[in-house]
C-alpha cells in the first residue's frame, strides 16, 4: 500500500478505514470482488487506497458522501474513473445495481446503520448480500450512536442527545475532557444504540450470516454468507485477528493516550488562552494614566526608591513572555 493513511491525520487519531488497508484490499482479494462501493468517503483516504487497489483488480469504485470536503474532490479530480455520488445513502442503495462489496463508515447511528443494512438485504435478494465491510464496531461506536445531522433521523429513533461533549471508554455517559464529538447520545448501551448493535440485530433476523471483528482503529468489521462461494478463503484470512487479545489491547491502550492527549491539549489551550488575556490587560493597564499615575505614588511612598511596580517592570515581564 503506497498511500499513507495517516498523511490526513496529523494527530494520528487512526479515525480512517484507510488504517486496515492492507487487510481491507485483502478481504476483497479473497472475495473476488469486482465493484465496491463506499458509504461515507469523508476526505479520502480509504477512498484513494481502494482506487490504488482497483488497478490491479480491474474492479469499479463508487464513492457515496452527500457534502464532499476539497480532499475528497482533489481525488475525484485526480481519478476520473471513480464515481462519486454527492447524496446520502438512501437514495443510490435503493436505485444502483449491488455491487460485490459495500464498505460501510456513514452516519454512525442505528437507525440509518439499519435502514442501509435493510435495503442492501432487500436489493440483493435473491443473490444474497454482497461481501460487507463496516467501520467503528468497537468503542467509541459500538454501543453508542453518533449523528451528523441529528435533524435527519426521526426525533422518536434518536437516542437523547449531548451535544459538544466527550466520550471516555468506562464512561457511559459523557466528560469534559474526552473525545470530542458534536452530537452523541447521552449513554452507552441499551436497545437500539449504536453500530455493533444495529448489526448484531440484523444478523438475528437473517440466517446463515458470519461476523468478524478486528479491535483495531475503533474497529473493522466484516460480514458475509455463509454459503458465499469465498466463505473458506474469508474465513481463513481473518482467523488470526478475528477478536484478537492483543490487538485488543492495544486498540486499547492507543484508545487511552488518545482521551488523555486531548484532555492535556485542551488544557494546555484553556492556559495560554487565560496567559494572552492576562497579558492583554497588563497591556491595557501599563498604556493607561492611571497606572502612570500609580507608578508615581508607589515611588513617592518609597521615597525614591524602586515602585512596587513598574511600566518597565511589566514590559520586561511580557516581553518574557513572547519570547517564551
Amino acid at each position: 500500500m503506497s498511500t499513507d493513511p495517516q498523511a490526513a491525520d496529523p494527530n494520528q487519531v487512526g479515525y480512517s478505514l484507510a488504517n486496515v488497508g492492507e487487510l481491507l484490499t485483502a478481504c476483497l482479494d479473497a472475495s473476488e470482488g469486482r465493484s465496491v462501493l463506499e458509504v461515507g468517503a469523508f476526505k479520502g483516504e480509504l477512498t484513494a487506497l481502494l482506487l490504488e487497489w482497483a488497478k490491479g483488480s480491474g474492479a469499479s469504485v463508487a464513492a457515496i458522501e452527500p457534502l464532499p470536503p476539497e480532499d475528497l474532490l482533489a481525488v475525484s479530480e485526480a481519478h476520473p474513473e471513480l464515481e462519486l455520488i454527492e447524496d446520502t445513502s438512501t437514495g443510490p442503495l435503493s436505485t444502483r445495481e449491488m455491487p460485490d462489496a459495500i464498505v460501510i463508515d456513514g452516519d454512525h447511528n442505528y437507525f440509518t446503520l439499519s435502514g442501509e443494512l435493510r435495503t442492501i438485504a432487500a436489493r440483493s435478494a435473491p443473490a444474497g448480500l454482497p461481501l460487507l465491510m463496516f467501520h467503528d464496531v468497537n468503542w467509541p461506536h459500538a454501543r453508542r450512536d453518533s449523528y451528523y445531522a441529528p435533524e435527519r433521523v426521526p426525533a422518536d429513533e434518536r437516542q437523547p442527545l449531548a451535544e459538544n461533549t466527550g466520550l471516555a471508554p468506562g464512561e457511559p455517559g459523557t466528560v469534559a475532557d474526552g473525545l470530542p464529538f458534536e452530537y452523541v447520545a447521552q449513554r452507552e448501551g441499551g436497545p437500539r444504540n449504536g453500530v455493533l448493535t444495529a448489526i448484531e440485530d440484523f444478523i438475528a433476523q437473517h440466517d446463515g450470516l458470519r461476523l468478524v471483528q478486528v479491535p483495531a482503529f475503533f474497529g473493522f468489521g466484516v460480514l458475509w454468507r455463509e454459503d458465499a462461494p469465498y466463505d473458506s478463503a474469508l474465513s481463513e484470512l481473518l482467523r488470526p485477528f478475528d477478536g484478537n487479545p492483543v490487538l485488543g489491547r492495544l486498540e486499547a491502550n492507543r484508545v487511552a493516550h488518545l482521551v488523555t492527549g486531548h484532555a492535556r491539549t485542551k488544557r494546555l489551550l484553556e492556559a495560554e488562552a487565560t496567559v494572552h488575556r492576562q497579558e492583554e490587560l497588563l497591556r491595557s493597564m501599563i498604556a493607561s494614566r492611571a497606572f502612570a499615575i500609580a507608578e508615581k505614588l508607589s515611588t513617592l511612598r518609597r521615597r525614591g526608591g524602586e515602585p512596587a511596580f513598574s511600566r518597565k517592570r511589566v514590559e520586561e515581564v511580557l516581553r518574557d513572555g513572547d519570547s517564551a
